[in-house]
């Protein structure tokens, strides 16, 4: 195992606003599915594994690997101090040789939940829904789930061990598929089965009229705060990133027990930064008095056809979803995230002998090649680029 390089992540959050209201994650989640597009990834092996994320003070953040699927990369959730995380977030990328394989240190059974169709029960995590399969997986040689819709039933993919889940502290889902198409619809808070009048909710919504009995040549994606793009994001092997924040504003009591105003953002896409397509919206000071304070189950369905023929009801097939809180990613706008250089920084201390010259400077810059009590010359002459140096620091 040996360390080759160590490279600078960069995370840039657009429309950046302080929270009015407190949350009560330590942590928040950063997703890296860009970094097989990053100049450096000739560096990096396919699934990631030699890679290491840590704080600029040197500290390891807990890290899960996922791996590349068909023409989707390889991904890495990343668990960051909340007292890392600003407007511009660093985080070092330490890059070791590709024989080194590290395993994920991030645990998925707290507030993190992840089911991944390859090794886990669907039973265990999903309700017992009509038109759910288990079906096999040529691509990997594994298995995915199928929901398949069923006209006048319940069928849908919904899970079953979310609820309860803080919307102080946001949430985002990743779900990866094998296909999705047509018409589907997510939503991130679904009071199981038949949903409710609930205002804490987000939801993406794609359709096709192709597929529809209206056979109009019309199609689009859209979320519930009024975006909308007049084409699917999701077709055959997709991802699908969203996240929800509710920054609460405001508190009362009414006849049906406390309620909040929310700051409310959210957006979906087919990934986690600004270099996916994405839908965002932003309501702030939502005038809504909303009594539920924590979020429902996560529900994925397809309704509609599969193909223009309306000869087969449509389905998702789902690899693996992840479902994971953000405090502050998820109340601001779509990141930025790049990998760079790791940022140097250099500085200059004066001396002539042993004596030093302190006040030599302003700031980062050198003043005078002067004595630091009178200020006369001192016979200690620097060349022009080094006095007009603009220093990162100075003693």
């Amino acid at each position: 195992m040996t360390l080759i390089k160590e490279l600078q992540i960069n995370i840039s959050m657009s429309n950046f606003t302080e929270r009015s209201s407190s949350y009560s994650s330590n942590y928040d989640y950063i997703l890296l599915d860009s970094l097989a597009g990053s100049s450096y990834s000739s560096l990096f092996r396919n699934d990631l594994k030699n890679l290491k994320i840590k704080t600029l003070d040197g500290t390891n953040c807990p890290v899960l690997y996922l791996p590349a699927y068909e023409s989707k990369p390889a991904v890495i959730l990343v668990r960051i101090p909340v007292a890392e995380i600003s407007q511009t977030t660093k985080l070092i990328l330490a890059v070791y040789d590709k024989s080194t394989t590290f395993s994920s240190s991030l645990s998925t059974s707290g507030e993190v939940q992840f089911f991944d169709a390859n090794s886990d029960t669907y039973s265990d995590f999903f309700e017992s829904c009509s038109g759910l399969s288990v079906e096999y997986d040529s691509i990997d040689s594994g298995n995915v789930i199928r929901s398949r819709f069923v006209p006048m039933d319940v069928s849908c993919l919904c899970t079953k061990n979310l609820s309860g889940q803080s919307c102080a502290n946001g949430r985002v889902v990743f779900a990866r598929f094998k296909r999705a198409g047509g018409a589907i619809t997510t939503y991130d808070s679904f009071n199981y089965p038949y949903g409710s009048d609930e205002l804490l909710i987000s939801v993406f919504m794609q359709t096709d009229y192709n597929l529809t009995p209206y056979h109009e040549d019309m199609k689009f994606s859209s979320i519930i705060t009024g975006q909308e793009k007049d084409y699917c994001l999701l077709d055959g092997v997709s991802d699908l990133v969203m996240s929800s924040s509710w920054d609460a504003y405001n508190s009362g009591t009414d006849e049906e027990g406390d309620w909040k105003q929310y700051h409310y953002h959210m957006r979906a896409g087919t990934g986690f930064s600004v270099s996916s397509d994405y839908l965002e919206g932003f309501s702030r000071n939502n005038p809504a008095h909303i009594h539920q304070t924590s979020y429902d189950e996560v529900m994925i369905d397809a309704t509609f056809y599969e193909d223009s023929e309306l000869s087969d009801f449509n389905y998702l097939d789902l690899k693996w979803l992840l479902v994971f809180p953000s405090p502050l990613f998820a109340a601001n706008g779509i990141p930025t995230i790049t990998v760079t250089e790791k940022d140097s920084k250099h500085g200059i201390r004066l001396y002539k002998g042993i004596h030093e010259y302190p006040k030599a400077y302003k700031g980062a810059i050198l003043l005078w090649d002067a004595n630091d009590e009178n200020l006369e010359d001192t016979g200690l002459h620097l060349p022009d680029k080094i006095i007009n140096h603009n220093w990162d620091w100075v003693f």
